[in-house]
This record gives C-alpha cells, structure tokens and sequence, in this order.
C-alpha cells in the first residue's frame, strides 16, 4: 500500500495571499510550499482520494489516475471539498459513478452545494450525467473498497466534527483534528502510520497544536507519525527540531510505502 500526501496545508495553502504571506514560515525552504490537505492511499488494484479541495486538480495530475474507486470526506470546510467540480473527468469515460463517502450531515451539505453532481435537473444540458452518488459512512463503521479496508472513526472539530480513517489497519489518517477520545487513542496505538494534524505551536479552537499532538503522539506510539494541515506558522526545519522519535513534518508530494 502507498499513502501520498498531496497536500498538507491550512485552508488558505502557504503561502497565503496578500500580507499574510509566508508567515512564519521561510520561503526559501521548498517544503513550506503547502497546498490545502489531501490524501491518496494506493494498492496495484486500488485508489482511495481522501478530500477534495481547491488544488485537487494539480495535486493529481502528476500521478496520471486513470480512475477513482472511492472519495472519502472528512468534512465539508471548502479548504476538503471545493474541488469536487474537477473530478467529473474521473467518469467520463466509463461513465461509472464516483463513490463519496461521508458522514449523513456533510454528505447533505455536499448535495446541497453540488446538487448537480449526484442528481440530474430538469434544467441540465441533455448531455450531461450525474457523475458521483452519495453513501453515508459513520464513526465506527467499516467497508472495503477493492482490496482496502476501512474504518471511520470520529473527531472533534472545535463546534463540529470531523471523521478520521484507518487503512488495513496500516495507515491512520487524521486531520482537521481538536479532541480525541481515549477509545480512538486506543484503537490507533502502535499503528504503523499515523498521519496527524499540527497546525501552529499555539492553541486553537479547532485544530491540534504542537504540544497536543505530541501528547497523543506520546499515547498511540505508533511505528512512524507524519504531521499535517500546518498553518503559516509551522515552519519545516523549525518543527522538525521540535519533533519527538519516529516523526517529521509531512510536505506536499510525500510517499511512503507500507
């Protein structure tokens, strides 16, 4: 199995627009360049996407997919599924629907943003097909797409909520992440991989920051941890000084084989 991460930015990429810049983050650094979080988990026979946000397009390109077995959600904030619009091009030429998966809350909040990619209107062009149909997926529950197993595990997300997932009990994916509950710690513990959301080394209401993640870090031991979802104060060299054994800050393009 192969897990790449195509993108481990905050919602508005490093660096930012305007002022905002760089931030605390230096330029001259490659791996500070972030694009909004996304991730791929690969067999020979298997694409799981995970999120779709704004530089979905340009994050996939480079790996030339010729399909898309399953898009998991792990919420609706714009920086995960802006992008969505960008893979109708995965049906058309077999013209089989995308599979999304998400909680029965974002899934309808997707409906009701994209209505058009899950049911055709009245109003659509004769030629155009609905390219994606939605399943409900929550927290505890398991499917396999091809030979990938999944588990869906909860998060809290500052008011909200965001789900994280298991792969074949190899690969832990969580981001958008501010509390997890000792039973989710438990089932992560000495996983292979864990891909964890950092934003900055100060608090915030809805993401982990330095110190909490390596408090979790500290519980699940797993065999090697890659951080995430870094806002424009998380510099590469700085945090990885900072980082605890067996873990480093992801960047853009990361591949790691299982």
């Amino acid at each position: 199995m192969k897990v790449t991460i195509l993108g481990c930015g905050t919602s508005v990429g490093v660096p930012a627009l305007g002022r905002a810049g760089w931030g605390r983050c230096d330029p001259a650094e490659p791996r500070n360049r972030r694009m909004r979080c996304a991730l791929l988990v690969q067999t020979d026979e298997t694409n799981i996407l995970i999120d779709a946000g704004p530089d979905i397009r340009e994050q996939l390109l480079p790996h030339q997919l010729s399909k898309i077995d399953a898009l998991l959600i792990t919420h609706t904030h714009s920086d995960h599924i802006s992008g969505l619009d960008d893979l109708r091009a995965f049906y058309w030429p077999d013209q089989i629907k995308i599979p999304v998966y998400a909680s029965a809350i974002h899934g309808a909040d997707i409906q009701t943003r994209f209505p058009y990619l899950f049911e055709k209107k009245e109003s659509s062009p004769s030629y155009f097909k609905p390219p994606m149909e939605m399943h409900q997926l929550e927290a505890g529950e398991k499917l396999s797409i091809g030979d990938i197993q999944i588990e869906c595990f909860f998060q809290q997300h500052g008011k909200g909520f965001s789900h994280g997932f298991v792969f074949n009990d190899k690969c832990a994916y969580s981001t958008d992440v501010s509390h997890l509950e000792a039973a989710v710690l438990q089932r992560l513990h000495q996983i292979p991989l864990w891909v964890v959301e950092t934003l900055r080394p100060e608090t915030h209401e809805a993401h982990a920051h330095y110190e909490q993640t390596f408090d979790w870090l500290a519980q699940v031991q797993p065999g090697q941890a890659y951080l995430t979802h870094f806002g424009l104060e998380a510099d590469y060299q700085t945090l990885l000084a900072l980082c605890p054994d067996k873990t480093e800050p992801a960047y853009d393009g990361l591949q790691i084989n299982l």
